[in-house]
Formats: C-alpha cells, sequence, structure tokens
C-alpha cells in the first residue's frame, strides 16, 4: 500500500540561515543542517542572503556585514541597523543586476536613524561582495523595528514596507532596475504606533502571495493586525484588529513573532510575557479564510501554551522547506511547525526538533522576501516504482519551465511525473522563465525502496488452563517471515485504518482480544514513513483438552472401562494403548494423553491434555448382623452391621439409601434390608421381622380377632410362644405358623381375663414376656 507524500521547496535564495549566538542553519540539502561557522552575535535582528543555487552570498546583523567567507567586508561596518531591533535587516537584490543587493536597516525603538539602505556590490572585495559609497542612505527618520519584502506583481521589482512612528503610515518603497524610489507609497490606515519605544517592536510580514500583510505590536496594549496588500500599487488597506486583551499585556510582554502559512491562508502568532524575571509564552494559529477578527478568534488555536518552563518563543520564520521554524532565544534548538498549511492541531507543531549544534538562538530569525516562498517544488510520490509527480506552486504567471530530475532525465512539461531506476537521494532543479524574470528552484528528493510485505501464515497456540479462548502470542516472531531484508520498521496494529495511519501499533508480547482475531502489520521503509505495505495475518487459540485425575473403582474379580472421552484425535495411554477406551481388571494408576490435531499450511498443530485414573478395588458388603428393636407399635428399629471393602449405604426400600446403617421409628412388620456399594459393585440384602403381639383378642365366633398369636412369628420358626393364666398355669403352646390360641383349655372356654406369654427366640437368644385380654 502506498500513501501519497508531498515535498516542498523554495527558491535557494534563502536556503542560508545566520542568527542569534554564532547559530545558523543550511536547508540546501533538504532537512536544515546546524552551520557553527558563523560569526554574527545578536539578540534579534539579522539577514542573510545566498546565491540561486544555494551558495552563501553575506549576512548581517543590521550593523556589521560578513561575506561568504567570514570576513566582515572592508566597508561593512557602521550600519545603522541594530542587533536589538527586531528585524534590524532585509536584503533585497536590484532587479536586472546580478551583482547589486541592497540591504534595508532600521533602527531599535524607534531611534533617529529610522529607515536606511546600504548597497552591496558582488563584484568588490575579490568577488566576495563590499558596501559601495551609497551606504546608510536615509529613507525615513523615525520606524518601528518592522520591515518587509516583496516582489511587484510586474515581476521585476520589489517592494520594501515598514511602518511609521507616531501615526498610522505604511511606507512602501519601490525598488526597480534604477535603483531604490526613495519617496513611499504611504497608506494611513490602522492603529497608530508611537509613545513608548518598546512599542515598535514585533515582526511585519507580507504573505508569499502578495495578498496580505499582518504586524505584531509588542507591549503596552498588545495587537496584531492584518491587512490586505496590493503588490501593484504597495497600497495597505482593509484592517483587521486582533487585540482586546487577547495577546498578553504590560511593558515588556505582547505578540511578537508573525508568519503566513506557504499557501498564505493561515496566520502563526508568538505571545511573550515577561512577569517578575520569569517568561512564558503562547503559540497562536489564526484562520485568515474568515473575514472578521471575531471570527477569527473564535477559531484560533492554541498550538503552545506554556506557563511553568520559562519559554521564549520569538520569531517565526517560513523556509525553503514549507516548515515554519520558531526561534527559542536563549536555548539550542529551534521549533517546528511540519505542516503549516494543516488547520488546527494537524499542522502538527514540534518542540526542540532542530539542534543548533551547541550554538544558541536569540529572539530573532532572518527575514527573507516573502515571494521567495511562492515558487515551491511540490513532488508526489518518493517511493521506488510508483511515479515522482512534480509540480509547481506559485501564484506568479510561468511561461516556462525547465525540469531537471537530477539523474539525467529532464522534462519541460508542466506538471511531470518521473519514474526514478534506482532508490537514493536526487538533487532536482526547476528553472522557471517568469514574465520580466527567471527563477531557479532547487531540492532534494530521497526515493526509497518500497517494501513489499509478504502474507504471513496465521499463529497457533494452545488454549491456556482457563480454556477461555485467549493466549498471548509473540508477534516479533513473524517478522522474518514479513520481510527478511534489513532497513524496514515492521508494527502490528488491531485495524487496518490504524496501521495505514501508523498509529497505536501492540505490543508485540500479545494477547487476543477474540478468537480468531486479525492482526494488521505495517511494514515501512525506515527512511521514508510514506513508503509502507500493509498485510496481516489470524490468530488462532486452539481448544486445549482439559487435564484431569479421577478415581475409577474396580469390583473384585471384575474388569473396568477406563473412558478419556470422545472427540479427540489421539490417545496414548501409558500401558501403550491407543483407543479412546480401555480395559483393565487389576489396579493402579493409568495415565493417557489426549490430543486435539489441526492440519495447517505450516504441517499438524496438536494441542494436548493428559488424564490420570487411579484404580481402586471395591466389592460387595456382606451382611454379619442385622439387631432388631422391635415390640413397640411404631418405635422399632433395625441396626444393620457389615463387612467388606467397598463404601456402603443402606436402604428399606432399594430406592432411598443413607449413609447410616441404623433404621429407626418403624412400623412392625416385615422388611428387606438393601446394603449397597457406593461403588455400583452390588447390592446385599436380608429379610427382617419386627414382631408384635395383640393386647387382646375376642373369640366369640364373629370372625373378628378369634385368635391371639405373635405377628410375623411365623417368619421365626424355631420361636416358642406360651400362654399362662394369671396363676401361671401354663394353658397352651402355640406354633409360630399357626392360628395361635382359641382362648380354650382342654376344649374349655377360659373365661374373660387377663392371660400372659413368654415367648422364645433362640434366633435372637431373647425371651420375652407380656399380657393380654380375652374378652367375651
Amino acid at each position: 500500500m502506498v500513501l501519497v507524500h508531498f515535498s516542498i521547496s523554495a527558491q535557494a535564495e534563502a536556503s542560508k540561515w545566520y542568527f542569534g549566538i554564532n547559530a545558523g542553519l543550511d536547508f540546501s540539502t533538504g532537512n536544515p543542517i546546524a552551520l557553527t561557522n558563523g560569526e554574527l552575535v545578536t539578540d534579534e535582528g539579522c539577514a542573510t542572503i545566498s546565491e540561486n543555487n544555494g551558495d552563501l552570498l553575506f549576512y548581517t546583523d543590521g550593523i556589521t556585514v560578513w561575506d561568504k567567507q567570514h570576513n566582515i567586508m572592508p566597508n561593512g561596518t557602521g550600519l545603522t541597523g541594530d542587533s536589538s531591533s527586531t528585524q534590524s535587516a532585509i536584503i533585497v537584490p536590484k532587479p536586472g543586476d546580478v551583482s547589486i543587493f541592497y540591504i534595508f536597516t532600521v533602527d531599535d525603538l524607534a531611534g533617529p536613524n529610522g529607515l536606511r539602505y546600504s548597497e552591496v556590490n558582488m563584484t568588490l572585495n575579490g568577488g566576495n561582495g563590499d558596501i559601495t559609497n551609497q551606504k546608510n542612505i536615509e529613507l525615513n527618520a523615525f520606524t518601528t523595528e518592522k520591515i518587509s519584502a516583496v516582489k511587484h506583481a510586474n515581476g521585476i521589482d520589489f517592494w520594501v514596507v515598514t511602518h511609521d512612528w507616531n501615526n498610522n503610515n505604511f511606507l512602501s518603497y519601490q525598488v526597480t532596475t534604477a535603483g531604490v524610489n526613495i519617496v513611499p507609497v504611504i497608506s494611513s490606515v490602522g492603529e497608530e504606533h508611537g509613545d513608548n519605544g518598546l512599542d515598535s517592536k514585533g515582526y511585519l510580514k507580507i504573505s508569499p502571495d502578495a495578498s496580505r500583510l499582518a504586524l505584531a505590536s509588542w507591549s503596552g496594549n498588545s495587537v496584531v493586525e492584518i491587512f490586505d496588500f496590493d503588490n501593484t500599487t504597495g497600497i495597505v488597506s482593509n484592517p483587521i484588529l486582533i487585540g482586546n486583551g487577547f495577546f498578553s499585556t504590560g511593558p515588556a510582554s505582547g505578540a511578537y513573532g508573525i508568519e503566513f502559512s506557504p499557501d498564505s491562508n493561515l496566520l502563526y502568532v508568538t505571545d511573550q510575557n515577561f512577569l517578575f524575571g520569569f517568561t512564558t509564552s503562547r503559540l497562536f494559529q489564526f484562520d485568515l479564510t474568515l473575514s472578521t477578527a471575531n471570527d477569527m478568534i473564535n477559531s484560533v488555536t492554541t498550538l503552545y501554551d506554556d506557563s511553568d518552563t520559562n519559554t521564549i518563543l520569538g520569531a517565526l520564520q517560513l523556509a525553503v522547506d514549507g516548515k515554519i521554524y520558531i526561534a527559542r532565544a536563549q536555548e539550542q534548538f529551534l521549533d517546528v511547525i511540519e505542516n503549516p498549511d494543516e488547520i488546527g492541531f494537524a499542522s502538527n507543531y514540534s518542540q526542540n526538533a532542530v539542534s543548533l549544534g551547541n550554538r544558541f538562538c536569540g529572539a530573532g530569525l532572518p527575514p527573507f522576501i516573502s515571494s521567495f516562498f511562492n515558487f515551491s517544488i511540490i513532488t508526489q510520490g518518493t517511493c521506488l516504482g510508483q511515479g515522482t509527480e512534480f509540480s509547481l506552486n506559485s501564484n506568479t504567471e510561468i511561461n516556462s519551465i525547465i525540469w531537471d530530475f537530477g539523474d539525467g532525465f529532464t522534462s519541460t512539461e508542466t506538471n511531470p511525473t518521473h519514474y526514478y531506476q534506482n532508490a537514493g537521494s536526487y538533487t532536482i532543479s526547476a528553472e522557471i522563465n517568469a514574465p520580466g524574470e527567471t527563477f531557479y528552484i532547487t531540492n532534494i528528493i530521497t526515493i526509497n525502496n518500497f517494501p513489499v510485505a509478504n502474507t504471513p501464515e496465521d499463529m497457533y497456540r494452545c488454549a491456556d488452563i482457563e480454556n477461555d479462548g485467549y493466549q498471548f502470542f509473540d508477534l516479533s516472531t513473524k517478522d522474518s517471515e514479513i520481510y527478511n531484508l534489513p532497513g524496514v520498521n515492521i508494527t502490528y496494529h488491531l485495524s487496518e485504518e490504524n496501521a495505514i495511519d501508523n498509529i497505536d501499533p501492540l505490543e508485540t508480547n500479545y494477547e487476543n482480544i477474540s478468537n480468531p482475531q486479525t492482526i494488521y502489520v505495517r511494514v515501512q521503509n525506515s527512511l521514508s514513513s510514506d513508503c509502507f505495505d500493509i498485510t496481516s495475518f489470524q490468530l488462532h487459540v486452539l481448544e486445549t483438552p482439559i487435564s484431569s485425575e479421577d478415581i475409577v473403582y474396580l469390583c473384585t474379580n471384575e474388569s473396568v472401562v477406563l473412558s478419556a472421552g470422545e472427540g479427540f484425535d489421539y490417545y496414548n495411554w501409558s500401558n501403550g494403548e491407543t483407543t479412546e477406551s480401555i480395559t483393565v481388571n487389576t489396579t493402579g494408576n493409568y495415565a493417557v494423553e489426549v490430543i486435539n490435531s489441526l492440519q495447517t499450511s505450516q504441517g499438524e498443530i496438536t494441542c494436548a491434555g493428559n488424564r490420570l485414573f487411579t484404580v481402586v478395588e471395591s466389592d460387595e458388603a456382606l451382611i454379619t448382623n442385622v439387631e432388631v428393636t422391635d415390640w413397640t407399635e411404631n418405635d422399632n428399629t433395625i441396626s444393620i452391621f457389615v463387612d467388606g471393602i467397598g463404601d456402603y449405604e443402606y436402604s428399606l426400600d432399594n430406592v432411598t439409601y443413607q449413609d447410616e446403617s441404623v433404621f429407626s421409628n418403624l412400623l412392625p412388620g416385615e422388611y428387606v434390608v438393601y446394603v449397597r456399594d457406593k461403588n455400583n459393585c452390588g447390592i446385599v440384602t436380608q429379610e427382617v421381622y419386627l414382631l408384635y403381639y395383640p393386647r387382646f383378642f375376642s373369640p366369640n365366633g364373629d370372625g373378628v380377632n378369634e385368635y391371639w398369636q405373635i405377628e410375623f412369628s411365623d417368619s421365626e420358626p424355631d420361636n416358642e410362644i406360651l400362654i399362662y393364666d394369671r396363676y401361671g398355669k401354663l394353658l397352651a403352646q402355640i406354633p409360630p405358623n399357626s392360628l395361635g390360641w382359641d382362648g380354650t383349655y382342654d376344649g374349655a372356654k377360659m373365661p374373660a381375663a387377663d392371660y400372659w406369654f413368654k415367648i422364645k427366640r433362640p434366633g435372637k437368644n431373647k425371651v420375652y414376656t407380656g399380657h393380654f385380654s380375652l374378652k367375651r
């Protein structure tokens, strides 16, 4: 997958910067590289100019001028700018003469030196340049510390614009082939600038497309003013005021740095607040496509708001790479706005982004003719194998253009597409023929290899003990399978969108959140975030057979079947068998490995569990004795005694079993005692009778209660049942299996009375006695 990459470059005259405390930057090779050979030391103001191929010509702090060899020009001292002036100088070439340049300077604090210019002739001083006798030519006695320059609409001349002091006048000076026109175009518009000299501080910039002008007024009641600018007439008009306390107020606070986005639609402002020796700073973005100050304020984005780090954000300056750089006063880094044409936080403000190589920055950065940034090369597509599209970003009419792609190929098409054959860095250039002038723009483009990601095999893991479908995967083990060459960064993502946007990469020790789950992989050239490919694979968590330990009972002289459970692919028993179940007839431990198997393109993947069966012998019970307590109407008991190796339970109906071997509260009668082995090794039974005798009988021939007999006595046929009268005379001996005594003695009916009985129970080794009534 390939996304579009844009690279922007502007005219090379602005490719070298010198500023601060011997600090500098070189943009000629693309990314800014720290320069440590500068001689300039300044708190704020400075200016630099290079040739159209990017080679340094000279630089200045508004007082002293250094040539390209970093030597002071012979007549290069005593200019009337000031290193403490916000914009102490700006350099403008003389139209039609490649050897002549003008250094425009402004004094600090609206001082009496005001606005002046000096002429530099590059043919002097052995070709290193020098100030001519046209030095410190006065244009205006008192001005603010603000100055900017832009191309005239005729494509030949330039406008140099400043703001007068103690009035609301803008002064626009035209630089032509004849030189500097000392009579300015005056635009009386906007706020009056005057009173306190500190109010003169703050930057003035003209937009790259020359349609707008903006300035920051520092100190006091700080404001930012935005105007329309006419690069045909030099007239400033239509003010929009952002003030009313929006910026910091005070004698040493307020809006300071100003810069337009490359497309001229956004304005960036730094705001400083010096308070009791501590400084705070803010960075704002305003949308200039809106028509009123309120709309701009309501849409403002605060890109930076510092309250506790004592940071001083100063100048803002657009560079040839299309980014805006921000001075961090008294620090060794610059901040950068990476995408200044983007609204809001998409502009991507980055702190401490550019090292100055142990040099220190002041509050200022070198200003340039804003039209330098109106011509820019846009490249789209920097991955080998895709066409690289070239176009020119400009609001100026173009007659013709010659492209040089840096690999021996050229084109005269306005928007060519070129296919590079090899990865690497190429210096591209464009020779642009516009009305009245020819421009030369160069840029470094890097063509990077496009990494084609292989589609990896899915990943499989066996479930853990919870068997919940979640498991940890080491995603990094897929790196070499996806791309097995150096020079790439591989990241893993939850969604294809995240992989494309390169956000929220996953930890490589990753636990899945669904089963199966798709993982998306971004394979990116480590030198270019725009050359990447996307692939994907799935994570699978396989069900693992649950390990277990079971006790199985083997009945004496029998066998038992051990079952590992159906549905598995393989069974490996400890006795060598491989079936789902085995039959054993001896006690001991039996283990089986049960295996789930999945055939994949990677081969067979198995997940195993272990099951242990401990076989223990058990047997049916041996009933050794049954004791009964009877002779009651409903409170009789049966107690059962057994021997055996099993675990037994007891019942009187073979339905309801209990662990206790005693049954209570029983009625007289016939019972069967059941003793069951809990391990299913059998049931044994024994009949039990609970005896009971009737309390009376009435042998009167009505067929009811005609005989007296011990109930259930026939269950004990060896019992002896003897009947006595009240005097102890034996009247009858009743067989246990007979109907019983009929109330007679020697054929004669006995009278109604109480009679006694004795029962001898040899089986119980007990003798019971009692009495009952005979009723007539």
